[in-house]
């Protein structure tokens, strides 16, 4: 079925084009700086956040510590100078936002707390800055005072400062119920056009001069210019921004987007946004208050950050670029890149059906053999997602991914899978029957399969390019095993085909901080409930069902003999001179 010789020259190809796109690299313009230096207090900082620690010590979504650390936000932000004048419009500047939002089975009642300081020079009409700071917290952790503390020394200091941006200072409720808070104020507020966010999530809650920069959304896009800004000017402020991630984490989150930060939900608006943080992108972990020279040192780069952003012209919007060795490959150029690398399967695929068309073979049944392998496969993830609605599988939260400590790996989940096994093998069995009269030769079937399978790529990379990533090497390795003389190669394509999703499994496992089996659960129980949407499941069963098809065709060449253990030896015929082979 493989033309080994044309899916050579495609990889050629496709590998010169490659080289040439990553000559694209670029690296972005230094952004002005401020205009003046600010000094943050680091004493008076600790002081508030430990009296705000005094109120509301666990402020866990909904409880009565989170209603007072609202009111304690309030009260600190309406002390601030000019707090107490009206908006253009007639509206206070410190405002109250309740709402509620769904966790698990219940609804959690919210608070977001805010303060508008108008901009003091220039014409009024460029895009404001949105400054956030998370209030709440998991239950047992102790951790983000001192961003709510910080946020309103900001706030006092930006206040009694010229600026041309418009200013917001945002308490948010709800962080960890998927991020609700902000999801409600961005939906809601309607006082100027955002043209940057920027979030405090315990930054300061850390030891020496290292602090990490979150910019991935969940839709894939990453705000690569904000944080390109937010790199210099926090070196200009003392700070060590933590290393980007490696090429392959960065495409494998690109591909299963997934981020704790209260930034995501602006990114997925288009708006650049990034989150500072003390730790890399997850759920809070519990902290002692930092030192005070700790507390400058963070709050001093992050006023610098906003003077930079004061004086930049445009800042641009999200992207689904990427960063390789320190410079940026753009949106346009990876997308390219990644059609590149499905490119030899593409050709492959074509050359299949020419010489069925060639050889006169009937497609159709191929197809619907092809059709019936994906219905126990679409059985068993209907079957799981209905668990999840009963509750063997853990729920969104407020229709996002949950905190890991949420989704536990309980007997409860063992059985949602144990029964979702059942149902497909049962499915399977019901369906066999149906799929042998259809009657369609496994090289036919696995030829529809390969034509199936380069459509189902070519549609992933119309629709999300990054999720072709984790399709791609499973299915170069499963043509590639249906042309292979030897087990040990076909092992190796088995091997290459999982590969990318222990990988996926283990960056998620990182990102929780938990194992790759963990990872791995995280990521079936959120996709079951429905918080990761209904694409990435369409194009795992249209991919598995392509390659169980082809897989088909790999088993039957190991029964004929096709496929050995080792290669068959050649004996010299009789009578023949020594040295010759039989033909």
């Amino acid at each position: 079925m493989l033309n080994a010789r044309l899916y050579r020259t495609a990889w050629l190809v496709a590998g010169v084009a490659i080289i040439v796109a990553l000559l694209t690299l670029q690296t972005r313009q230094a952004p002005p700086e401020p205009d003046v230096p600010f000094a943050v207090d680091g004493a008076v900082v600790r002081d508030s956040a430990g009296r705000l620690e005094g109120v509301a010590p666990l402020r866990v979504p909904g409880s009565q510590d989170d209603i007072d650390s609202a009111t304690w936000m309030e009260e600190q932000l309406a002390g601030i100078p000019g707090a107490q004048a009206t908006t253009p419009g007639g509206e206070p500047r410190v405002r109250r936002q309740e709402f509620v939002a769904r966790q698990g089975r219940s609804l959690v009642e919210l608070t977001n707390v805010y303060l508008v300081v108008p901009g003091t020079t220039g014409t009024g009409d460029r895009d404001g800055i949105v400054v956030v700071a998370p209030r709440d917290t998991p239950p047992q952790v102790r951790a983000g005072a001192t961003s709510s503390a910080l946020l309103v020394e900001m706030a006092r200091l930006w206040a009694t400062s010229s600026h041309e941006r418009p200013l917001l200072f945002v308490s948010t409720d709800g962080s960890t119920v998927g991020n609700a808070g902000i999801r409600w104020f961005l939906s809601r507020f309607s006082d100027f056009r955002i043209g940057a966010v920027v979030v405090l999530d315990a930054a300061a809650d850390g030891d020496g001069r290292e602090i990490h920069i979150w910019s991935r959304g969940r839709d894939g896009r990453q705000a690569l210019a904000l944080e390109s800004i937010a790199r210099i000017a926090l070196e200009r402020g003392g700070m060590e921004p933590a290393r980007h991630d490696g090429l392959w984490t960065q495409l494998a989150r690109m591909a299963v987007p997934s981020s704790f930060g209260d930034h995501a939900p602006a990114v997925a608006d288009g708006i650049p946004a990034i989150t500072l943080a003390a730790r890399p992108d997850g759920p809070p972990r519990f902290r002692e208050l930092p030192d005070e020279t700790r507390i400058s040192l963070v709050g001093e780069a992050a006023m610098g950050l906003l003077g930079t952003l004061d004086q930049v012209e445009v800042i641009d919007g999200p992207t689904r670029g990427v960063v390789l060795a320190d410079r940026e490959l753009s949106a346009g150029v990876l997308r390219i890149v990644i059609l590149l690398l499905a490119l030899p399967l593409l050709v492959a695929a074509v050359d299949a059906l020419a010489r069925l068309r060639r050889a006169g073979v009937r497609l159709r049944p191929g197809l619907r053999a092809l059709l019936w392998r994906a219905v126990p496969l679409a059985a068993a993830v209907v079957t799981l997602h209905l668990l999840g609605v009963a509750g063997l599988v853990p729920r969104a939260a407020a229709g996002a991914p949950p905190l890991p400590a949420d989704v536990p790996l309980t007997a409860r989940g063992g059985l949602a899978l144990g029964i979702t096994a059942v149902v497909g093998v049962a499915t399977w069995l019901a369906t066999r029957a149906r799929a042998k009269r259809v009657g369609a030769a496994p090289a036919a079937e696995a030829a529809a399969g390969l034509i199936a399978l380069a459509a189902t790529c070519a549609l992933a990379w119309a629709v999300r390019p990054s999720a072709l990533l984790l399709l791609l090497p499973a299915a170069h390795a499963v043509l590639v095993a249906t042309a292979v003389p030897r087990r040990w190669q076909v092992a190796a394509c088995a091997a290459v085909a999982v590969l990318p999703l222990a990988g996926m499994a283990a960056v998620m496992g990182d990102q929780l901080g938990r194992d790759p089996l963990f990872g791995a659960w995280y990521l079936v129980a959120t996709t079951a409930e429905g918080a990761r949407g209904v694409v990435g499941p369409a194009f795992g069963i249209a991919l598995l069902a392509c390659m169980w098809s082809m897989a088909a065709l790999v088993v039957l060449r190991a029964k004929k003999g096709l496929v050995a253990a080792r290669p068959p030896v050649r004996r010299r015929p009789p009578g023949a001179p020594r040295g010759a082979r039989a033909r």
